[in-house]
């Protein structure tokens, strides 16, 4: 398992807004010269720790779903953020130390209590599916239908430092399944194609299905669902001990009100799910051609 510690790549995203939005309503009064010195000094960016192997909720060169989520909600106030792509266990252990604002996508968890503070509307809504390679069945006679059925010991993949349901920790602490760790899911499914792993954990949604993860890991075998683990809802998570964290929380959820209001983001939700099969789409049009000339 290999944890990459240190930050590939810093984007600053600079919101605009109107600016009855930006410096607030007008003052009939004469401004004051400390006043007019406040407003004029430049606001400091919301740092944002935001994983960087999550396509198409988050990819590594800083652009996702989440990605234009989190700028749109903010900018919908003309609040700057700075938004810095890393391992997701990176981004989760600066959140809770309070290096950075916030940290996403992240899933309650309890060890995030009082470390972590949750926005009531999430990312995203996700599900946690268990899969494995048809052509190496985990059992050839056991119907398989949750953790719980899995053979004893049965080798679990999971991504370093990602949040599961809490079934997940159930299963690993009676001993019905051992967890391997990788860096990311696309990982996770080469090991399964290649026979490394008896099954892996995945999430996905509309915008990320098992072909479109499929399809960016390049894997061409069948790959097939075992169990529905249980849901999970997606969260920018914001930092405890940060002095901006909490207040930074409450403008986050002002502006995913205002994108939710105004159409926003429904656009953008769709935008990224046609993204997805068009990728879908390119991956099997490339592997009809290569049966055709085999």
């Amino acid at each position: 398992m290999i944890v990459r510690t240190a930050m590939r790549l810093s984007i600053l995203v600079l919101a605009t807004a109107e600016p009855s939005l930006a410096l607030g309503p007008s003052v009939p009064n004469r401004v004051r010269p400390t006043d007019a010195a406040a407003i004029a000094r430049p606001v400091e960016p919301i740092a944002i720790a935001v994983e960087d192997g999550s396509a198409p909720w988050s990819r590594p060169d800083g652009t996702g779903y989440a990605n234009e989520i989190v700028a749109a909600a903010f900018g919908a106030l003309g609040i700057p953020i700075a938004q810095h792509v890393v391992p997701y266990a990176r981004c989760r252990a600066l959140v809770m130390e309070g290096s950075v604002v916030a940290c996403y996508s992240m899933s309650k968890a309890p060890d995030l209590q009082g470390l972590v503070a949750f926005p009531a509307m999430p990312l995203f809504r996700c599900t946690t599916e268990l899969v494995q390679n048809p052509a190496r069945p985990v059992s050839a006679t056991a119907s398989i239908s949750a953790l719980r059925d899995l053979p004893r010991g049965t080798s679990v993949g999971v991504v370093n430092g990602y949040e599961y349901p809490p079934e997940v920790e159930v299963a690993r602490q009676r001993g019905a399944i051992v967890l391997k760790s990788v860096t990311s899911e696309e990982l996770l499914l080469r090991l399964l194609a290649a026979g490394r792993l008896q099954t892996a954990l995945v999430n996905l949604n509309d915008s990320k299905p098992l072909p479109f993860l499929a399809a960016r890991a390049g894997v061409r075998e069948p790959l097939a669902r075992l169990a529905r683990v249980g849901p999970l809802d997606s969260h920018l998570g914001f930092s405890v001990r940060h002095p901006r964290g909490l207040a930074s929380l409450r403008q986050f959820e002002q502006g995913m009100a205002t994108i939710r209001r105004n159409g926003t983001l429904a656009r953008i939700e769709r935008a990224w799910a046609d993204s997805s099969r068009a990728t879908i789409l390119r991956a099997k049009g490339r592997q009809a051609v290569r049966a055709g000339g085999a």
